[in-house]
């Protein structure tokens, strides 16, 4: 089976999407690649001195539009979405998954854990998930974000 696509929030900055990595209030950290320096990131507020983890700091005011993309599938015959790739441990490379229904039996049934407040979540193997579908929506960014 293919790699399953994860979710993930990308911002627009000079027409580049850069993917998501942390923020605040009125700016945010994105993954950025390459040379990372005010001739490439004239707005930027900090950038990493971490190059394993390389990310540069933008006004929110810098950014164009925000891309959220969401996978959506179904396990044990029941409607779920990918929360997330597990990046450690014996479950490295499973997905989080978690019931998007409304029907508590269901959920159980279908052997998700959790509760009717906090909702049912399961750690599975990305070849258990069938009718995955990506969905990715763009949001427009206007000044004074």
């Amino acid at each position: 089976m293919a790699e399953i696509e994860t979710p993930a929030r990308f911002f627009e900055y000079k027409g580049e999407r850069l993917k998501y990595h942390s923020g605040g209030g009125t700016w945010k950290r994105v993954v950025a690649s390459g040379d990372l320096d005010l001739e490439h990131f004239p707005e930027a507020l900090e950038f990493s001195s971490d190059p394993a983890d390389p990310w540069v700091m933008l006004p929110n005011t810098a950014f164009d539009a925000l891309y959220v993309r969401t996978v959506s599938g179904r396990w044990h015959g029941v409607p779920v979405e990918v929360e997330s790739v597990v990046k450690r441990g014996l479950s490295k490379g499973q997905l989080e998954i978690a019931y998007t229904g409304t029907q508590p039996d269901e959920a159980v049934a279908a052997g998700l854990r959790g509760n009717q407040n906090d909702g049912w979540r399961a750690t599975v193997d990305p070849s258990e998930l069938e009718d995955v579908a990506v969905d990715e929506t763009m949001y427009p960014l206007a000044d004074g974000r």
